[in-house]
């Protein structure tokens, strides 16, 4: 399930994916078992602050965005969850790109393999300590375009 307030966008991947979409974020977060938050990381308090109380207990949170550390995710929510922080690269867009995997310490070993799983769908993944976040971020965002040259 997708969900986003442009309604041209879902429906849009709604043809090309065939997914189901919404409007309504809050539907979303009550429905699914991985929640992949993929906004502008100066947009994260906004909309964890909607759909915050609608999250199950269970669900793991995949996080995509520069400088937020899973701390920084968990206090938004206000409590402890599962989370994952996520920093995939460019590539990805053509099925070769690298994903920073760093899953906080409520996330099981089979639940990281499966968010694993579906980043390796467009690249490769691999588990990251937390303080090589960051870094990871910088050098992986900015090498495809460094070696291209």
């Amino acid at each position: 399930i997708l969900s986003d307030l442009n309604e041209k966008a879902l429906e849009a991947a709604k043809e090309k994916f065939g997914v189901g979409v919404t409007t309504d974020s809050n539907e979303l977060a009550k429905e699914v078992d991985i929640l992949v938050l993929s906004v502008k990381p100066n947009l994260y308090p906004m909309v964890i602050k909607g759909i915050k109380d609608s999250v199950k207990k269970d669900v793991i949170v995949v996080t995509i965005a520069a400088g937020k550390a899973l701390e920084d995710t968990e206090n938004m929510f206000g409590k402890r969850i599962k989370i994952v922080r996520v920093m995939p690269n460019t590539p990805a867009l053509v099925g070769e790109g690298m994903a920073a995997i760093c899953p906080n310490d409520l996330v099981s070993k089979e639940e990281t393999e499966e968010v694993i799983s579906i980043f390796e769908s467009f690249g490769k993944a691999e588990i990251v300590g937390e303080k090589l976040m960051d870094a990871v971020t910088a050098v992986s965002g900015s090498s495809p375009a460094y070696v291209y040259m």
